[in-house]
């Protein structure tokens, strides 16, 4: 019995008044859109004409359209558009490991943002706004869908699936955890087609994370890898007037209570920025890892890249980048104590036990940070280097005394705090 048979046997049990087809009884499930009863009586076409949009027609009803072109000489901060552009190729892959390789399918990379009515998820929350942005002869194009009413949304839903039909390559920063999932729902909401099941998809946020995440949490103190931050760092970007996230949903409700569009306009721009930032992020990381050691600024650079080549499995060029940050005298102690570490593991899987231990006993004669600044890392990762020397001395040298001096200081260092790190397993 499929899905449809077995909701009309819930609404209509068999057996009882109302089962057969010609007795009146309870109705079948069906959808009934929402006529906007609650809304302000709001004429879209002046929507169109305050916001800059045309209106589209399709076989769901009316949706409103906003486009916008960069062309290709215009900057994002220091970014020409034009360098913004980027080609699906071995750089995404070596960002994104999981990534498959293109397919034929589809002829444009597409990146995709949305703004909704919360954060919190589930059917009820809605994207008013899907923001699409596509590269066309060196120009960014943005299109930009506004949901004008909530009885419009099937007519907006299905213009954004025609927009999205051509997609070779979805990008987007956090949208496999929120953008894809909120317009899979409302498709599925709506009983309408999902067209992004078999479209690939890059997310920006995660190489992001492991290439910025230290610098990222310094400048906003707050942990975090925003796309804001990273326009701010990479491309030196700085907002004017901008719309806070928090103040987004707000002035979208107040659209539809008083039909007044023009509080939404910071809104589209946001989303616009947003967009194009995307492009320029995305482009900043594929040079990144294309262009290898040349192109990192610092040992902190050095020691991210090394991490995505890692997982990667571009094991060479991993090595060169921590390498790299490990012989930076000038480094921060934690960014050359991890580089280390990371060299002397890497040496130890590929059973180069002698370069291993060179590396152990690096990591033993480093110092403390200077001014009296004190690294949670460095001491964790001493005590990793005494218990791998002791086992080196132990089963390879065959220097008994040496690892029981060894595993005596191990015991000694495990006296002092408790700060703990997971060690990667060999």
């Amino acid at each position: 019995m499929d899905l449809t048979s077995r909701l009309r046997s819930i609404v209509r049990p068999s057996g009882q008044p109302g089962a057969a087809d010609d007795t009146p009884g309870r109705r079948e499930l069906t959808y009934e859109p929402d006529t906007g009863r609650y809304e302000a009586t709001i004429d879209v076409d002046r929507v169109a004409n305050v916001l800059g949009g045309r209106v589209v027609a399709n076989a769901f009803g009316r949706a409103l359209v906003i486009d916008r072109r960069y062309e290709s000489d215009r900057y994002h901060g220091q970014w020409r558009i034009g360098d913004c552009e980027v080609c699906d190729g071995d750089g995404l892959r070596l960002l994104d490991p999981a990534l498959p390789s293109p397919d034929g399918i589809g002829e444009r990379t597409l990146f995709i943002d949305l703004e909704t009515t919360g954060l919190s998820g589930g059917a009820g929350m809605v994207a008013f706004l899907v923001g699409c942005g596509w590269f066309d002869m060196g120009a960014f194009q943005v299109r930009q869908f506004l949901l004008t009413s909530y009885s419009a949304e099937r007519a907006l839903l299905s213009a954004v699936a025609d927009c999205l039909e051509p997609t070779s390559l979805l990008v987007s920063y956090n949208g496999k955890t929120f953008d894809v999932p909120v317009m899979e729902t409302r498709w599925m909401f709506h009983r309408m087609p999902m067209p992004l099941e078999s479209v690939r998809h890059f997310d920006m946020l995660h190489p992001a994370r492991r290439l910025w995440r230290t610098r990222a949490a310094a400048d906003d103190g707050e942990g975090g890898c925003r796309l804001s931050t990273l326009e701010r760092l990479l491309c030196d970007v700085t907002r004017v007037g901008d719309v806070p996230g928090l103040e987004i949903p707000a002035r979208y409700f107040r659209f539809l209570r008083s039909g007044d569009a023009r509080p939404l306009e910071p809104v589209l721009e946001h989303n616009r920025i947003d967009l194009v930032s995307l492009a320029a992020v995305t482009a900043h990381a594929v040079r990144l890892v294309q262009e290898g050691i040349d192109r990192c600024r610092d040992a902190a650079d050095a020691l991210a890249l090394g991490k995505v080549f890692e997982k990667a499995g571009s094991l060479e060029r991993a090595m060169t980048c921590f390498e790299r940050a490990a012989d930076d005298q000038g480094a921060h102690v934690n960014v050359r104590g991890e580089a280390i570490y990371r060299l002397a593991l890497r040496l130890r899987r590929d059973r180069r036990f002698d370069a291993a231990a060179v590396q152990w006993r690096r990591l033993l004669d480093m110092k403390q940070g200077r001014f009296g600044r004190r690294s949670a890392l460095l001491g964790p990762l001493r005590q990793l280097a005494v218990e791998a020397l002791a086992i080196h001395h132990e089963h390879r040298e065959r220097d008994y005394e040496g690892a029981r001096e060894l595993t005596l200081r191990l015991l000694d260092e495990r006296d002092g705090p408790d700060v703990r790190v997971r060690p990667e397993r060999a």
